[in-house]
């Protein structure tokens, strides 16, 4: 009689037991903030348990790299820059894109307005920052699209501070769209931006991966993943305010919701430029292959490889975006 009762409370309801939600660990390249938006909203939300997915969210320390950590088991899914992911796959990690957050790269050349710096030829002769050897390829990109060299500026080697900027002791420095010249803006400075997917800076940015062996015994953990995330993105782009809001107060206490509205702003027009907000996420093969051959050109990697080998669309839902 027990024995019965139990399975009539058990079936109750909907019929069979619900499975606990399946663990999954996500290790993000840089601090939790609205740069993440659309795992940190899912996350709040409930949405990834109602998917059937308990999310552990991994933040960035330094030394960490997320490649390595996800290559280790030590996290399912990371994020990561598109030319990373290439540079990987180049060199025998077994790992391939699934979607990325934005169709362009935040990475530009901030100046003060005062110098009157808005193109990359006006970039000659000038104190050009350097905290990084990303920062040394973005710019070597940046002004091959003009037809000028590395030598044709001056570097400056600065850290990860904007003060060698405001104190006039570099004439650009090397950053993002979302972060540092929102941050002078707010110290009163004003700015001029070069950004550098408009001048061959051709890469996906913040881009979701995960092992080739995930892909082939955990798709519908990996479908179920993005299917939420793109959600939360969404409805992060919504109501940046609110979403600023909820996310600094929850994890990233030493943030300003002012400039992480703003910054959010700035990553809708990363995440939908050229695809929409119908189509948040979705890569393509041309662009990719144009990475690809950025890479090679400047010694980054030693062979070409196919762009299907980076990237997979079998997860996500949206068709090719019309031309």
């Amino acid at each position: 009689m027990m024995m019965c009762l139990l399975i009539v409370a058990i079936c109750s309801g909907h019929g069979i037991a619900k499975e606990p939600p399946q663990p999954l660990t996500i290790q993000l390249n840089w601090l939790a903030n609205v740069e993440f938006a659309g795992v940190l909203l899912a996350k709040e939300r409930g949405w990834y348990e109602d998917a059937g997915i308990d999310l552990t969210i991994r933040r960035w320390e330094t030394g960490l790299d997320p490649i390595e950590e996800v290559v280790a088991g030590k996290a399912q899914i990371g994020v990561s820059e598109g030319a990373d992911i290439i540079k990987a796959r180049s060199g025998g990690k077994k790992i391939s894109a699934v979607a990325t957050q934005f169709q362009k790269s935040p990475f530009c050349l901030i100046s003060k307005k005062k110098q009157g710096i808005k193109t990359p030829e006006q970039l000659r002769g000038k104190r050009v920052g350097i905290n990084h050897p990303a920062a040394i390829l973005m710019i070597k990109i940046v002004l091959a699209d003009v037809g000028m060299k590395y030598d044709d500026i001056v570097p400056v080697e600065v850290g990860w501070d904007i003060q060698p900027l405001l104190s006039d002791k570099t004439d650009v420095y090397p950053g993002y769209m979302n972060n540092e010249p929102l941050s002078m803006k707010e110290k009163g400075y004003e700015v001029n931006v070069i950004p550098a997917f408009r001048h061959g800076y051709d890469f996906y940015s913040e881009v979701y991966f995960v092992t080739d062996t995930m892909i082939w015994k955990q798709p519908d953990t990996i479908r179920k993943f993005l299917d939420t995330t793109l959600r939360g993105w969404k409805e992060a782009f919504r109501d940046p305010a609110a979403t600023a809001k909820l996310i600094v107060g929850k994890y990233y206490p030493k943030g300003s919701v002012s400039q992480q509205t703003e910054s959010l702003k700035v990553f809708k027009l990363l995440a939908t430029i050229g695809v929409g907000e119908s189509l948040i996420g979705y890569m393509e093969s041309p662009f990719w292959q144009k990475g690809i051959d950025i890479l090679h050109k400047f010694k980054q990697i030693d062979r070409k490889i196919p762009a299907e080998d980076v990237f997979t669309l079998e997860f996500l839902k949206a068709k090719s975006p019309e031309k």
